[in-house]
């Protein structure tokens, strides 16, 4: 266990202590259509309550469980009570960082889903959705809650097992395994390696018209292509403030930006406050969701092996097996 502040986290921390997710890419079956895993288990002390924030690129379920959470979103403030079995959270795509409270005890466990391969699966439309959550069980009317299917006693790799098995693979099966737009995972693959591409660079590489990439983009994230690429920038910018991103790539991140105003105008427009106070304000939550991010970049442009630690992570923070002292 790893001790950060104010929170005792079992998912891994940094080398500072701030509580950090257990991560993988999923079963090789399911890569087209989701990259990438995390588990979050940690707890507050009594009557300590945090507000800090999320912030996803592309759709993703988060099936929560135990203590409820507060989210600021396009639909108001919601308050989300996990139940007996948890709660299966659908997230849309996000323009700016969503506000977040929790307080308790918490156990978050995400599927993050390709770019444009959400829809194809019968789950909402990107555009609907964006800076949204919904019930993720209510929507597909299922009988049997997706968090029921996790065997919590279990060591963290089981989960993830028992979900793929029980949900994604059904999920994919049933829409017929359909095949997501290449040129949708190309421009993912940019906006991961050098979002600096401008959208008529992007559609010459493509050997199509500016407009028929604004319109497949634009279904596919729930932005527009100018967008996607900003918001690619700032969350990697977001990273390297918060410490989750490899020193030797803050260079290249930094130099995105005309100069240190510009920088700092496109910061305060997503997480609602300047870099230094990113920099230096707590933020557990927050560092949490970019550090996901920055490590599926990492493991896209082959900048960490498979098993690699980003050098962020405490290595005695890493869990060993699985929950060992959780409580179901």
């Amino acid at each position: 266990m790893a001790q950060g502040p104010h929170i005792t986290s079992r998912t891994g921390a940094t080398r500072s202590g701030s509580p950090l997710a257990l991560s993988r890419a999923p079963a090789s079956d399911l890569l087209p259509w989701c990259y990438w895993w995390s588990i979050a288990e940690g707890e507050l002390p009594d009557g300590m309550r945090i507000q800090c924030g999320r912030v996803v690129d592309h759709p993703c379920m988060t099936i929560i469980y135990h203590d409820p959470w507060t989210a600021g979103t396009a639909d108001g403030e919601q308050v989300w009570q996990p139940g007996p079995h948890g709660r299966a959270l659908y997230f849309g795509p996000q323009t700016r960082c969503m506000p977040l409270g929790i307080s308790g005890r918490y156990v978050a466990i995400t599927l993050h889903f390709n770019a444009g391969a959400a829809s194809l699966l019968g789950l909402p439309d990107n555009c609907a959705m964006v800076d949204r959550i919904i019930d993720l069980d209510e929507h597909l009317d299922r009988d049997t809650p997706i968090g029921s299917l996790v065997p919590l006693e279990s060591p963290y790799d089981l989960w993830l097992r028992a979900l793929e098995d029980g949900f994604v693979r059904p999920l994919i099966e049933k829409a017929g395994w359909p095949d997501p737009d290449p040129i949708v995972l190309d421009f993912e693959q940019q906006c991961l390696a050098d979002p600096d591409m401008t959208v008529e660079e992007f559609a010459r590489q493509h050997d199509v018209s500016k407009r028929t990439i604004e319109r497949t983009i634009k279904h596919a994230y729930g932005l527009t292509p100018k967008q996607a690429l900003r918001r690619a920038r700032v969350l990697d910018m977001g990273a390297a403030l918060l410490d989750v991103a490899r020193p030797e790539d803050r260079p290249e991140i930094e130099d995105r930006y005309f100069d240190q105003s510009h920088r700092i105008k496109e910061v305060r427009s997503f997480f609602d406050r300047p870099p230094s106070e990113l920099q230096t304000g707590p933020h557990p939550f927050l560092r949490l969701a970019l550090e996901v991010r920055q490590r599926r970049r990492l493991d896209a442009l082959n900048r960490l092996s498979a098993n690699e630690l980003g050098p962020w992570r405490d290595p005695d923070s890493e869990p060993r097996s699985g929950p060992q002292d959780a409580v179901a």
